[in-house]
């Protein structure tokens, strides 16, 4: 719920020649996550004092449910060490696929680098952006899509306190379209995601966020849809598989 264990970190850091450090520190997906403040900024000087790189990937920044949008940990960055990167494909068009980051001194060699990997982006379809984001209604479009992911993830979060057993617990998030949800010991998500597919139902298992068997038991699920009809017979099918495999 608070996000990286900084002290394993700083063992981390202290253990293995790291280069560079890919986190989300808003609206971490899958669990949901936001640092604090002050969290972020310990995060900032102690790859600072080890001279890492931070790479932040921010693209669900945008998608916060509070009055007030969390700053970046690039906030806290004086010496240059973080690339704040981020995305339009979360809060405006999924299929243009667009992002930037601010990278500062590493600019250059980004730019070197990402036009040897795909030479260049769309450019009517950057051009598109533009044209939109020099409006006034851009602003406009992300508090409707605040307020609608908001009221989706909480039919989502209703309808499977409805229909999932007792057993199972949802984790809280306030921000994104995610919910991480844990099995009863000793039950698999990766399992369970088998059987849901055979009726067209899809879930994120753990296994999938992981390099080990820690998160076996949890899944993430995408409440980022409209509910209706098939959503809540979809929870309906998930709650009975789940209660088959727990007997």
């Amino acid at each position: 719920e608070e996000g990286i264990d900084l002290d394993a970190l700083a063992q981390a850091l202290n253990d293995y020649p790291v280069k560079a450090c890919w986190l989300m520190t808003n609206s971490q997906n899958p669990l949901g996550f936001t640092l604090s403040n002050e969290k972020k900024a310990r995060l900032v000087a102690l790859l600072a004092e080890h001279n890492v790189t931070l790479i932040e990937d921010d693209v669900y920044s945008e998608l916060y449910f509070g009055r007030e949008k969390p700053l970046p940990a690039k906030a806290w960055d004086t010496q240059e060490m973080t690339l704040h990167c981020a995305s339009f494909s979360k809060c405006l068009v999924a299929g243009f696929r667009i992002g930037w980051v601010a990278a500062g001194k590493h600019a250059r060699r980004i730019q070197q680098l990402q036009l040897m990997s795909t030479l260049s982006t769309s450019s009517p379809m950057q051009l598109a952006l533009v044209d939109y984001l020099s409006t006034k209604r851009y602003d406009a479009h992300l508090r409707r899509l605040r307020r609608t992911l908001a009221e989706r993830k909480q039919q989502a979060r209703q309808a499977l306190l409805r229909h999932l057993p007792d057993e199972v617990k949802i984790h809280p998030s306030d921000s994104g379209y995610f919910l991480w949800l844990e099995l009863p010991a000793p039950l698999d998500a990766g399992q369970l995601s088998e059987r849901a597919l055979a009726h067209r139902i899809s879930i994120a298992p753990g296994k999938m966020f992981s390099t080990s068997d820690t998160w076996a038991p949890f899944f993430r699920f995408n409440t980022s849809w409209a509910w209706g009809d098939r959503e809540e017979q979809a929870a309906k099918t998930l709650g009975m598989l789940i209660r088959e495999a727990m007997a």
